[in-house]
């Protein structure tokens, strides 16, 4: 299966930590801001903490990260 369909899977599954833990990495079709947004949403989920403490508004880039990963992989 490719990585692909793996985060196609977790986006119609709603699994929203998997799907950016894999679509995070991409480098074809996605923009450094696209993969940004992505890599912040799954951190936050990861180690939500550290950037509560440096002022990141959680929810919000959960929330964006989200959005990135399910235009660009949901159905």
């Amino acid at each position: 299966m490719k990585k692909t369909d793996m985060v196609k899977e977790a986006v119609l599954a709603g699994d929203w930590k998997k799907a950016l833990r894999i679509a995070k990495g991409f480098r074809i079709n996605v923009t450094a801001e696209q993969r940004d947004t992505m890599t912040r949403a799954y951190e936050c989920m990861v180690h939500p903490d550290f950037y509560r403490q440096i002022g990141t508004d959680i929810p919000e880039a959960i929330a964006k990260g989200v959005s990135v990963v399910k235009s660009m992989y949901g159905a």
